[in-house]
């Protein structure tokens, strides 16, 4: 059986690629985040696609 997986939240993106919630949160204000769904409002969180990884690793390499 698959196990499930979490999904991908502002959150876990800041988990996976050990990056400051602040950054991943500012590439998601300008848009350059993929999202698979986006948030209806407060409390329901916006789910971003995986290749969000990639986007925010190499912002990140980019920068250093």
């Amino acid at each position: 059986m698959k196990k499930e997986q979490k999904p991908l939240t502002i959150g876990e993106l800041s988990k996976k690629t050990e990056t400051p919630y602040y950054k991943v949160q500012y590439l998601d204000r300008l848009g350059k985040l993929p999202k698979v769904k986006e948030s209806t409002g407060k409390g329901d969180p916006s789910i971003f696609a995986p290749e969000a990884i990639q986007i925010v690793l190499d912002h990140i390499n980019r920068h250093k």
